[in-house]
């Protein structure tokens, strides 16, 4: 963690600063690798790794941590979070599942630049230049990395570990910062951003609504915010999905990616390279590209680990919501957006873009 971020966060039960106590630093002592956060209101938070993790019941995730400086830590009492309720469970699910993804689809393997830019469409490098940004669920980094590119200086969240493969990928990058926390108790204080960006993340809440309702007020007025969910265009193929999700999204990890690798390889093997090849051959390239489907095309872009995340991606996580493009425009309205628009991107999702009011 870098020392000038100390001055941005906040605690989440009393959005009071955090006192910063530093275990160890690198030379020079421009980044925090062990330490804890501390609020006069009794609240602390361990920094693990170079990561603040701004989380109830951190300490319990991080028991080394707790082991290795226990003398340090005389005055903070180790509470154990033990989730009870439904929206708990879910929560709780969705974290190891997304955790146990972005760990091991940690690797960028392509620089998915255009794949950002159809997200955040109509923004332009030019936006985000000397602004303040916030990435909401930034997984393994690849979202973050292309917007801190264009001169912001980018703030990235995670709910799960996979905020730790954000840190392998972005760790160069000095105009960015990380931190491990919850998009229901975010830790910071109101009218801090210049923008924020969820993307791929909404629609795997429990509470899509109120995540998002959350985030509003973090942008300062007059500020943009964007998000990307799920289409529930596709009828018949989403609800093929989620019979088999009603399986899949119980099993055990290690057998989801098993299952995940076969589908690639009938998607790799099977559909896209034989469209590869065939659009090759003169006088078939017309005909292979009407009657080949989207995804294939799509995918065609894409190296064999994309493939093979994604398919995790739709067999694991515990919860998908699928909206229509009105239901995404009440979704942007109902947390306070205005000057919504909605656009698609295929049959797949819908982009929204929104501004949060300058009388809120």
């Amino acid at each position: 963690m870098k020392q000038e971020f100390v001055e941005l966060l906040r605690c989440p039960r009393c959005w009071a600063h955090l006192e910063l106590t530093t275990f160890v630093e690198t030379t020079g002592g421009d980044e925090i690798i062990d330490g804890v956060l501390r609020c006069g209101c009794g609240a602390s938070y361990p920094i693990v790794d170079a990561i603040p993790r701004v989380l109830t019941g951190a300490y319990s995730q991080f028991p080394a941590f707790v082991e290795r400086y226990r003398s340090l830590l005389n005055d903070i009492s180790e509470e154990t979070e033990i989730p009870t309720g439904r929206f708990e469970l879910m929560q709780a699910e969705t974290q190891r599942s997304f955790g146990y993804q972005w760990t091991t689809f940690s690797e960028m393997a392509t620089d998915f630049k255009e794949n950002f830019w159809n997200y955040l469409y109509p923004a332009t490098p030019e936006f985000f230049k000397g602004k303040l940004g916030l990435d909401v669920g930034c997984g393994f980094g690849r979202h973050i990395y292309h917007a801190a590119s264009c001169g912001t200086t980018m703030v990235g969240v995670d709910f799960s570990s996979a905020i730790e493969s954000t840190y392998t990928n972005t760790k160069h990058l000095p105009n960015v910062h990380l931190v491990q926390a919850d998009i229901y108790a975010m830790p910071f204080q109101p009218s801090t951003f210049d923008f924020a960006y969820s993307v791929g993340v909404l629609h795997h809440l429990p509470d899509p609504s109120s995540g998002l309702q959350g985030l509003l007020p973090l942008i300062k007025p007059g500020g943009t915010g964007f998000i990307w969910v799920y289409s529930s265009a596709r009828r018949f193929t989403n609800a093929v999905l989620e019979g088999v999700r009603v399986m899949t999204s119980k099993m055990p990890p290690k057998l989801v990616k098993a299952l995940s690798f076969v589908g690639a390889v009938v998607d790799r093997y099977g559909f896209v390279l034989p469209y590869h090849v065939l659009r090759q051959v003169p006088g078939l390239k017309a005909i292979v590209e009407r009657l080949t489907p989207a995804r294939i095309k799509l995918y065609h872009q894409y190296p064999f680990q994309v493939l093979y995340a994604d398919w995790f991606d739709r067999l694991a996580a515990p919860i998908r919501f699928y909206y229509s493009k009105s239901g995404t425009e009440e979704l942007m309205q109902t947390a306070g957006f205005v000057d919504v628009q909605i656009t698609a991107t295929g049959f797949y999702g819908w982009r929204g873009r929104g501004v949060r009011p300058r009388d809120l």
